[in-house]
Parts: structure tokens; sequence; C-alpha cells
């Protein structure tokens, strides 16, 4: 059992170094033992999607976890939230291989188990690929549930730490220019931090979440104005000076429907900001397949700058501000205003 925990530790240790083919030998030679096999199923398929083939990245991530359903006992550390992840079966999901924009037949481009990030919730598959539409520079899930939102957030009280973030980013809109008025609408309020803050600088706030939770914490704790709604069903008599939509277009399956809903929402002379993650990120191309963002199961759309802006302006909004968030590793935050 040592000579055999000795030889997969040096496989191991080639797929770390990025021998590629020498990691792939060692592990196909290890794998005609029951007791390893899927753990080397497990890690040709990360050779697999580091060398340009996701599809297969796909099939042998199955095949590790069909082999051994606790394989995450095996694999993640003492304190991940995901060790104790038992695979059960694929569940059936939808396939969407189009460009939600172009609506071209786009490319696998990469495939990572989202197990292997923390939180993972078993309503999805544990297997994510990534298609990429070059004419659009932009990625997608291929597979995800037909409904995201069955489940409901647990508690999560506010945390004061993001309030002078949102202050930057509100004194910002305001210092520069891009929207006086002080109407705020928040699109996905999370834990009410954006609407507190903007609450105490002055403003008039209101705000949707598609969790009913956090709409019942931002009204019984914070006496803040909400409602539970999807941005693409809100309907609403009155227009706003500025909307936030942090960390939410990435969550929606036709992003551009939801900035088109934005844009009549904002006033003529209003700003939108809008945080997501940017497959293109200067933190992106440090932490390359390690990046976490790539294995959000939540995330429905990956943008680049490019794709993004090309979105704002098909959309009738004008990109007048970008910043490397100091909140999110990888995402990119931008404000927008009507042409």
């Amino acid at each position: 059992m040592n000579n055999l925990q000795e030889q997969f530790n040096n496989a191991n240790a080639l797929l770390i170094q990025k021998k590629y083919d020498a990691a792939t030998d060692a592990f196909l030679a290890l794998e005609k033992i029951p007791a390893v096999a899927p753990l080397c199923y497990y890690q040709l398929a990360v050779i697999a999607n580091a060398t340009g083939d996701p599809e297969a990245a796909c099939a042998l991530y199955y095949k590790a976890f069909e082999a051994m359903p606790n394989i995450a006992a095996q694999l993640y550390g003492d304190k991940h939230t995901s060790r104790t992840y038992v695979y059960k079966g694929k569940k059936e999901e939808k396939e969407q291989v189009n460009c939600p924009f172009c609506k071209q037949e786009a490319k696998p481009r990469w495939c990572y188990p989202l197990p292997e990030a923390s939180g993972y919730n078993e309503f999805f598959n544990p297997v994510r690929i990534w298609m990429y539409c070059e004419p659009c520079h932009h990625m997608f899930a291929r597979h995800f549930p037909e409904k995201l939102f069955l489940h409901n957030a647990n508690p999560r009280k506010a945390n004061p730490a993001c309030f002078p973030y949102y202050s930057q980013i509100l004194s910002n809109i305001r210092a520069r220019g891009f929207a006086q008025g002080m109407d705020l609408f928040e699109i996905g309020i999370g834990a009410s931090e954006c609407l507190l803050a903007a609450r105490e600088i002055g403003y008039t706030v209101y705000g949707i979440d598609v969790i009913e939770r956090h709409v019942e914490d931002a009204k019984n704790l914070y006496g803040l104005d909400a409602e539970t709604a999807d941005i693409n069903e809100f309907k609403a008599d009155k227009q706003w000076d500025v909307i936030i939509m942090g960390d939410v277009i990435e969550h929606v399956s036709d992003p551009e429907e939801a900035m088109r809903k934005v844009k009549a929402l904002m006033k003529d002379d209003g700003a939108v900001w809008v945080s997501t993650p940017s497959f293109e990120s200067a933190f992106s191309a440090v932490a390359n397949h390690n990046d976490v963002m790539r294995r959000q199961q939540y995330h429905l759309n990956y943008f680049s700058r490019e794709s993004f802006y090309a979105m704002l302006d098909r959309c009738g909004l004008v990109p007048v501000d970008y910043h490397i968030s100091a909140h999110y590793n990888g995402s990119m935050e931008i404000v927008a205003i009507k042409k």
C-alpha cells in the first residue's frame, strides 16, 4: 500500500509540475488498480482540461464520481465544505450550446468540478463545462437547472466592513457627475449592505432579490423597502437615479434582456453600477485554472470586458467608468449611462 501511495504521489507531483504527458502515463498505469482508479480518473480529467479537451475532462470527472461517489472525502481538505459530498447520480439539467447574444453555436472551453468551490449546493450537477463564443468573446454555462432558486438562503447578517466600500462607489458616481439624484434601486440586495450604506448617505432606497429570506431580513431587521422579484419580471411605475447591480448579471440566463430592463428603470440622467466576474481579469490571468470563479455553480454567464461593453452598446448604454473590484477577486466594476 505504501508503494501504491508513493506511485500516486509521484504522478501528482508530475501533474503539479505540468509535465502532462508523463503524468498521464503515470495515472494510466495506476488506473488498472481498483483502489486508486477513481482518483486517477479525476486527475486525468484535470489534465484533459488543462490541455484543451474539456469534453474528455467532463467524461472523466463523471467517471470518477460514479466509481467513487464519496471521492470528495479523499480529495478535499478536512475543513472543506464539500468534504462530505456524495454523488447520487446525474440530475436533469437544461443544456445551452448557443450563445445568449448572437445565438451561434459555441465551443466547449473549460470543465471544472463544482464541489471544489466552497459552499457547493447538491441542487446542481457536480461538473460544469463553460462554452465559448468567439464572435462575442463571451462564456456561458453549458448545463444548469431549469429553475435556479428553488432553495432559500441561509441567514446572513450585513457585514459592516462592506459599508465603506459601497460608500466609495456612490461617492464616485456623484463626484464624477454620472448621476446626481438621490433615488437608488438595488437589484439583488443580498445582506443589505449597499442599501444600508446608501440610506446613511441620504439616498431613498428600494431593492429586490429573488431570495425571499434576503428580502425578509431587509424589511424586518433593517426597516428597508424591498420585495421579492426577478429583474426580468419586475414592474414599477417610476425610474431611479442610481441602479446598483452587484454580482447579479452573471446569474441571469438572458443578461441582455435584464440590461434593457435596467435601462427602462433608469432616469435619463441616471447611472447603473454593475459588478461581475471577468474571465479576462488580471486576477484570472494569474490564477488560471485555480480561479474559483470558474467553479461558481450559480453563474450562468462569464463576461469579458469586450462582451460586456458590446452588450451595453446593444442596450443603448455607454460605459463611463471601469474599476477592478476590491470586493471580489476577478471581478470588474462598471458604471454606465444612457446614450
